[in-house]
């Protein structure tokens, strides 16, 4: 919000700015009518119908939603500016200053090759409508003069406003990164949203991060690509051949470009850089690593070692087609891996804390189970069958007491199968247990309760421990909601991931002349909000409440 409201502020200024200079040349040519000199009318005319733009682009540009954001209106001034010198005096004409303004706003809202583009057409325009416009004799002094100067300015104007807008962008990008890495998404997601971050930043095709695996003769391989941005949260052991990427000197940083497709007629410009230093590494053959860009599909690309505990762990790699890599971009990459790094040890100290105490307590919980539930309902279960024994087979209630035995039964053996989970082995891999848990619960809500729960859950991948807990947790307490204050006989439970998030509904119908109260559980509200999410409730027509939890991936 505090960005929006200030690239607003921005957009507001530079377009009073336009108006301000459109009404002052207005003002100036009417106190001082030597310029223009011929056309007089039409140029009046043009300036005022310029001026009445500009006014209208300002007061457009104060309402809350602008339609005009985003859209390059310093290309429409530079229209202007060159149809007011065609028709006053070319080359001579006073609103050869205005080209200035278009640069510069170009400079510092897009960036330097937007500020380059605007500045050599400005000068190439000027000079052909100039040549053509301006009333003979042509003055030698102010034809040759005033392009290179608005060439020259205009370059120091789009080398000074790119390096700001590219100053901007990275700060922010340092922000984000260091704002979107939470302990609770894991480091294999924060990796992947960084990959991301990056490969967007760069507008790169394909982000890569290789690390050698747990066995010397493995290796991790983690890939963000254009057109398919979650592979990153995925991690995909590979063989010698992607290893290959590896080859380069730890120490080393590297810049690669392969000018033409063709093999014969490609000429390769590859700089290597130490990374630690920052000083240029000399006399390298970089034909002994030409292997590489075919490896990884693609001719141009940046690749910086990966430290960490001042131990290499792997390298970075960002592709692309359209641009070349400097080292301004090997500097950059350095200063977000020192950022990202240090939130990586301590998301794995977090994992590392968090998954020891969460052992200590299944054990705990584990042993409470056994004794102060399990033996209680094995010795329910034998008196019981006692009783059972003590009756006749026609007696009414021994029908009853056989129920009652199964039941008990059941539960002994659910808890037996939950406090396996918590002791085995098995207990970490949660891609299933969020799934099974959740129906087994279903099926007891079902068993003693009568209210029948159909579950579909479409996503569990890229959960962690925690998260998996907590939204068991949260199913628990919307089905527990169901059972205490409705009198439906159906539930739902549904579990999807849209646009990254993962999107819960807790639905259930309402009986025949219930009255429908809406309202957010609070336990449920306070576990999503602790997990950045968010929770609706609502009541669709055919008289369905459904509670939505929304939470970030």
């Amino acid at each position: 919000m505090e960005t929006r409201s200030i690239e607003s502020v921005d957009e507001r200024l530079v377009n009073l700015t336009r108006l301000v200079l459109a009404m002052s040349a207005l003002i100036i040519i009417y106190v001082d009518p030597s310029e223009p000199d011929r056309l007089v009318k039409v140029t009046y005319t043009t300036l005022a119908l310029y001026t009445f733009y500009s006014a209208c682009v300002y007061f457009l540009s104060r309402r809350p939603q602008s339609a005009l954001r985003g859209i390059p209106l310093y290309w429409i001034d530079v229209a202007w500016y060159v149809g007011l010198i065609s028709l006053s005096s070319g080359t001579n004409s006073l609103f050869f200053f205005f080209f200035f303004f278009a640069i510069l706003v170009a400079s510092f809202r897009s960036g330097y090759r937007a500020g380059l583009d605007v500045t050599i057409v400005s000068a190439t325009l000027f000079v052909t409508v100039g040549y053509f416009t301006t009333p003979t004799p042509i003055e030698p002094n102010r034809f040759l003069l005033r392009p290179i100067c608005l060439a020259s300015i205009g370059y120091l104007m789009a080398y000074w406003g790119g390096s700001e807008t590219t100053h901007k962008s990275r700060l922010a990008l340092l922000k984000d990164v260091s704002r979107s890495s939470n302990p609770r998404f894991g480091v294999d997601e924060t990796i992947g949203s960084i990959m991301s971050k990056l490969r967007e930043f760069y507008d790169a095709d394909t982000c890569l991060v290789i690390n050698t695996g747990p066995v010397s003769d493995t290796h991790i391989l983690r890939r963000v690509d254009r057109s398919h941005a979650k592979l990153g949260n995925r991690v995909e052991p590979v063989g010698n051949e992607i290893a290959q990427l590896l080859t380069w000197p730890s120490e080393w940083a590297v810049t690669w470009h392969s000018g033409s497709e063709k093999r014969w007629l490609r000429k390769t410009a590859c700089s290597i850089y130490d990374f630690l230093s920052g000083e240029r590494v000399k006399d390298v053959d970089c034909e002994t690593y030409a292997s590489i860009p075919d490896l990884i599909g693609s001719d141009s690309f940046i690749t910086i070692p990966i430290y960490q505990s001042n131990t290499f762990r792997g390298r970075l790699y960002l592709t692309t087609k359209g641009r070349y890599f400097t080292y301004s971009d090997v500097d950059f990459l350095r200063q977000v891996m020192d950022h990202v790094m240090p939130t990586i040890d301590n998301i794995q100290l977090v994992d590392r804390l968090a998954s020891q105490a969460s052992e200590y307590e299944r054990q705990r919980i584990s042993r409470d189970i056994h004794d102060s539930a399990i033996q209680p309902y094995i010795g329910l279960k034998l008196g019981l069958e006692a009783l059972r024994r003590n009756m006749s087979n026609d007696d009414p209630i021994a029908g009853g007491l056989v129920e009652l035995v199964e039941k008990t039964d059941s539960v002994i053996k659910d808890l037996r199968t939950y406090v396996g989970g918590l002791q085995g082995p098995e207990s970490n891999q949660h891609s299933n247990v969020l799934t099974s848990s959740v129906e087994r619960h279903a099926k007891q809500l079902g068993e003693f309760y009568g209210i029948t729960v159909d579950v579909k859950i479409a996503t569990t991948a890229n959960m962690n421990e925690r998260l998996v807990a907590e939204i068991f947790q949260i199913v628990r307490e919307g089905l527990s909601n169901i059972k205490r204050h409705t009198n439906s006989a159906e539930a739902r439970i549904r579990m999807t991931s849209v646009n990254g998030d993962i999107v819960l509904d807790i639905e259930n119908d309402s009986a025949a002349g219930e009255s429908q109260s809406i309202f957010t559980p609070r336990s449920i509200n306070e576990r999503a909000i602790a997990l950045g999410g968010r929770v609706s409730v609502n009541v669709s027509d055919g008289s369905c409440t459904i509670v939505s939890v929304v939470i970030p991936m």
